[in-house]
């Protein structure tokens, strides 16, 4: 067995981590894997230094036929082998692929990481009967899909959520030494893109709430010049210049989601399946996340970690505060929360269930 990975964007991020890890897992299994990305040297070299082959195409979209053409004739000689897209883009070129080849024994599926409704035009449509099946990464993301009613066989559908890999050892560090907190304080936590969409200037207002607490909140990660700058005009504005620390992009990011007490999730928009609260969750950390994207289909309120309303200030407040002050609930739920993500939320939960989606979709389009 052989699969090719389609990856078309311009820059690494988390599409290119995923199919790395995975790609990583697979070769772990003995299976013979492939990517097809563009050939852009900061992406191709991470693929290839991790011995994974990469196969330069310039992936178009949806009217690139000479990708398509040379995508077929590598897998003319292929045997049995899957193409596995990560967006309807490229999903595009992997049928136009299956249908330029010779080999009969490919299978097309595809990985669905947005929250996104699906289209219905005539070019879609076609599209929906050559793909052998969609993985949806979480239940929003498939019910999102089908809203507009998709011509699109139900059968071809699955739900996968995505996982994180956990190193087997993870660097130690001391944010109170690195950032010069006092040991009294409890230390909470946001990672990710600095955005408004992640519902930042909501954390901040909540934050402004909070001054009687002894705690520092970090900011990990990186966003626009213009956003940044929005970012700490608002904290100065607030007077949380000492409460509030921007560390910037840290990599790996494990080692200082581990040293936190808790994570924070304020995102305003629906997200499919966001892997940071699960980072919290693999080092016994609970979250407080909003509760309308993907991450309320693995985070209980009051059990695991803490969910409250999007662009709620108030409930916000009130969801760290609790955090910060009852370390015996921070424990509990903290507890809860690695014993979930351990038992039915890691990385080989999550690949188990990728091989189980590829015999599924193999043994339907054998009896169709």
């Amino acid at each position: 067995m052989k699969i090719y990975h389609i990856v078309s964007n311009k820059e690494w991020g988390g599409g290119e981590q995923y199919v790395y890890d995975l790609c990583r897992r697979q070769q772990a299994d003995g299976i013979e894997v492939s990517v097809f990305c563009k050939p852009i040297e900061s992406i191709t070299r991470k693929y290839e230094e991790a011995g994974i082959k990469v196969i330069p195409l310039t992936l178009g979209g949806v009217l690139d036929i000479n990708s398509a053409w040379k995508m077929a004739t590598l897998i003319n000689a292929a045997g049995e082998c899957i193409i596995h897209a990560h967006n309807f883009k490229d999903a595009f070129t992997a049928a136009y692929a299956r249908k330029l080849s010779s080999n009969k024994q490919v299978q097309v599926v595809m990985c669905r990481h947005l929250t996104r409704t699906g289209k219905n035009s005539i070019h879609y449509r076609w599209l929906y009967r050559q793909l052998d099946g969609i993985c949806f990464d979480s239940e929003l993301s498939k019910e999102t899909f089908l809203s507009t009613n998709p011509t699109i066989d139900l059968q071809k559908t699955r739900i996968v959520h995505t996982s994180i890999v956990v190193p087997d050892e993870i660097q130690q560090i001391s944010l109170y030494k690195e950032f010069d907190i006092p040991k009294d304080h409890v230390v909470a936590m946001y990672h990710g893109r600095l955005d408004e969409e992640k519902g930042l200037d909501v954390l901040i207002e909540a934050v402004s709430m909070l001054s009687d607490l002894r705690f520092k909140l970090i900011l990990v990660g990186r966003g626009s010049d213009e956003y940044t700058s929005h970012l700490k005009s608002k904290i100065e504005e607030k007077s949380l210049t000492g409460k509030v620390i921007l560390a910037g992009f840290r990599h790996p990011v494990l080692p200082y989601v581990s040293a936190a007490d808790f994570g924070i999730l304020p995102s305003v928009v629906r997200e499919g399946c966001p892997l940071s609260p699960q980072e919290y969750m693999s080092q016994g950390h609970p979250v407080v996340a909003t509760d309308n994207g993907g991450q309320r289909e693995y985070i209980r309120n009051g059990e695991n970690g803490l969910l409250v309303t999007p662009g709620d200030v108030d409930k916000l407040a009130a969801a760290i505060r609790q955090l910060i002050s009852d370390e015996d609930c921070r424990h509990r739920l903290g507890r809860q929360a690695k014993e979930d993500f351990d038992s039915h939320m890691n990385y080989e939960h999550f690949y188990t269930q990728i091989k189980s989606a590829y015999d599924y979709f193999k043994s339907r389009s054998r009896h169709s």
